[in-house]
């Protein structure tokens, strides 16, 4: 019977958490699984309603401290702490459908893949309207149950993933703990995982809701996050060894034409198109961190806002 462990990091999110924990209750199958919640607060405030939901659940939910805050440290407390054949990872913000984890396994078998990934789709907290803000908080990509996806490493993430540990977690840290507060330890583990021959494979039902705060729902915190990623899109090359200079011209180059290409439209499109105009303004703010990559990075984790 295969065996998972699904990891949950959290940082101060008790409501968010506890929704999290009870869609991953609420999976059923052929299969064990068990709830590895990891506290990154460092006055371990998540405790209480871990242990209290632990009490009355039908499967084991195990309590990790992680008190240094960092969502690398997080992620590697969980991988540290399981025994299990496969890890799946769910961010305390987000929502497991009910047959989440079963879709996730139907895919490893039939694909054979050592990684799967699922869609994310993204919804306002509080009833409130998410609007031309939806896609920057979700992922979905036009691939058939079970395809190969190892091709949008890149794009991919372990918001809704699953890994078979022996294969993708052999070294003792896999996620790189100086990206701690910016995020990209996932992209750089995606990254040297498929240049290892390792196989992702898509799980088009295999979905999760991402449930979206108030204060993300702006056009700010978009562009930063843009930036953000643009930054770690280069940034995932020269932390490869040997560094790839050629792939990182490139991407520069890339950021270059993009800074171009949508100041161009901003100017243009903001008189009579504004919504089309702050997309330009994200695609320009995505070009700006190709560019400016190694220069510092805002932080979105740990010390910083939470991502």
């Amino acid at each position: 019977m295969d065996s998972v462990s699904i990891v949950i990091p959290t940082l101060n999110r008790p409501q968010a958490l506890q929704r999290a924990i009870a869609s991953a209750l609420a999976q059923s199958g052929p299969f064990a699984f068990e709830i590895l919640v990891v506290d990154n607060s460092r006055d371990g405030n998540a405790r209480d309603l871990v242990e209290a939901m632990a009490r009355d659940a039908a499967h084991p939910v195990r309590y990790i401290a992680a008190p240094v805050p960092g969502v690398a440290n997080a992620r590697n407390a969980g991988v540290a702490a399981s025994a299990s054949r496969w890890i799946a990872f769910l961010d305390d913000d987000e929502e497991a459908s009910t047959n989440w984890l079963g879709r996730h396994l139907e895919t490893a078998r039939t694909s054979g893949a050592q990684a799967v990934f699922g869609p994310v789709l993204a919804k306002a907290e509080g009833d409130r309207a998410i609007g031309p803000l939806a896609p920057y908080f979700s992922r979905r990509f036009d691939r058939l149950d079970g395809e190969d996806v190892t091709d949008l490493a890149p794009y991919l993430g372990t918001n809704n993933s699953m890994f078979e540990r022996e294969a993708c977690f052999a070294v003792k840290v896999p996620f790189d703990t100086s990206m701690n507060e910016i995020g990209g330890e996932d992209t750089l583990l995606l990254k040297r995982l498929a240049d290892e021959g390792k196989r992702f494979a898509w799980s088009a039902r295999g979905t999760v809701t991402e449930w979206v705060p108030e204060r993300r729902l702006s056009w700010a915190y978009v562009r930063k996050r843009k930036f953000l990623s643009g930054q770690i899109r280069v940034l995932t090359h020269w932390k490869t060894r040997p560094v790839e200079w050629s792939r990182i011209a490139f991407w520069m180059s890339a950021g270059m034409i993009q800074i171009v290409l949508h100041g161009i439209l901003v100017i243009a499109l903001r008189p009579f198109h504004p919504v089309r105009a702050e997309k330009a303004r994200v695609k320009l703010h995505g070009g700006l961190g190709k560019v400016l990559w190694a220069r510092s990075r805002p932080a979105l984790y740990g010390s910083g806002l939470v991502s």
